[in-house]
């Protein structure tokens, strides 16, 4: 059973910030803000919420620093209609979406752009739909790839290859779990294999350093000596 969330906030420079608790079986606290400016804390399970407040308020010059980074960088993207002439990343490429009639619904790359045939009375669901399940599919496709042609270095270190888990995440790129499961964000296919193999280089690292410490930079420079560039890249292209 999940953990229940709570939505707790701390004051800032005469903001209010807000962010999301979620108790954690972790041992030390971990604070996360997203792309979309969300902030995510996990924290240890029985922590009274007024300790976590100040500690999550201590790192506050931080977190507004990230919000700020985001915000400028954060493309200004309409709303998607699945419509001719709008254009979709797609491993991190932009494909500009023809949307053609036929009897029989598909979704293909071809001649540079993407294909989508689709009856002539579709509606916009019917639309996005396909989209996602096309997009799904090449999740299911290509990430496994990726996790096997990453895996040998950590499978030298001793780290049992993961289950991989694909799925809708709000917050996250990724995770992996304590019962040594890596979670990918079914958004992803949206990157480059770039910056995929970041995402899940990053969570594997956790299998050997479980927070963000000194340790966890020291293995990924080791492991992926420009993860930073990566991490930019991901962050400032895929919205």
């Amino acid at each position: 059973m999940t953990a229940a969330l709570a939505k707790l906030h701390f004051h800032w420079g005469g903001e209010t910030i807000h962010f999301t608790l979620e108790p954690s079986e972790r041992r030390r606290l971990k604070i996360t803000v997203t792309p979309l400016g969300e902030i995510h804390v996990l924290a240890p399970k029985g922590s009274a919420n007024e300790a976590i407040v100040a500690r999550v308020a201590r790192r506050g010059g931080w977190i507004v620093r990230q919000l700020r980074d985001f915000a400028r960088w954060r493309p200004r993207t309409p709303p998607r209609q699945y419509e001719s002439g709008e254009t979709h990343l797609y491993l991190g490429r932009q494909y500009r979406l023809l949307v053609q009639t036929g009897e029989l619904p598909d979704l293909r790359l071809g001649g540079g752009r993407l294909i989508m045939t689709v009856p002539g009375a579709a509606s916009f669901v019917y639309r996005r739909t396909l989209f996602k399940h096309w997009y799904n599919l090449q999740c299911h496709r290509l990430f496994p790839e990726r996790l096997r042609a990453v895996f040998p270095p950590f499978a030298r270190q001793g780290v049992e290859a993961p289950g991989l888990i694909i799925r809708d995440m709000s917050q996250r790129w990724g995770s992996y779990t304590g019962k040594g499961k890596l979670v990918l964000n079914r958004d992803l296919i949206r990157a480059s294999t770039w910056s995929i193999d970041y995402v899940i280089i990053h969570e594997l690292a956790h299998a050997i350093e479980p927070d963000h410490g000194v340790g966890w930079q020291a293995l990924m420079k080791r492991l992926l000596p420009d993860w930073k560039e990566r991490k930019t890249e991901l962050e400032t292209r895929l919205l």
